[in-house]
């Protein structure tokens, strides 16, 4: 059997599939960042009933022209945007399955700063002289800015 293999061979198996399954993780990560797919669009995001609202607001929005929901709400980093991309888009398709949907759905923590950035990230020169907003007690851009693009 498997495990009556000496332990040398056996230590290469594990190896072997350990970075097999690594690779393969690391490949479906990558994969939500290929525009192809979708995966980053208000199509894609509004699939769940629980994004009704803001992917209406999205479309009627000026953003609906240039800008995906991935844009604002994912770093834009290849690696640092497809573990994002990954971490938030399981967690969501937990919640669905689970029933664990937050009655509204806001953005906290890492995502604030995430958007927040992205905000400079386009519109930087227009902020040129107001700087971050954010910084030491200040504000996010989309503290005054709430509908942009969403109602809420």
């Amino acid at each position: 059997g498997w495990f009556q293999v000496n332990t040398g061979k056996r230590k290469i198996k594990l190896l072997l599939a350990a970075g097999g399954l690594m690779v393969l993780g690391i490949g479906l990560m990558l994969m939500t960042r290929l525009p192809v797919l979708g995966l980053e669009t208000a199509g894609f995001c509004g699939r769940c009933h629980a994004m009704d609202s803001q992917v209406e607001s999205y479309f009627h929005s000026a953003h609906r022209e240039d800008v995906t929901c991935g844009d604002c709400h994912d770093p834009h980093g290849l690696m640092s945007g497809s573990v994002y991309a990954a971490y938030t888009g399981t967690r969501d398709v937990y919640r669905v399955v689970s029933g664990t949907i937050p009655p509204e759905i806001t953005a906290t923590g890492t995502s604030q700063k995430v958007i927040q950035g992205n905000c400079l990230r386009c519109h930087g020169e227009m902020l040129g002289e107001v700087g971050d907003t954010s910084r030491g007690d200040g504000m996010y851009c989309f503290d005054c800015h709430r509908r942009t693009p969403h109602n809420k």
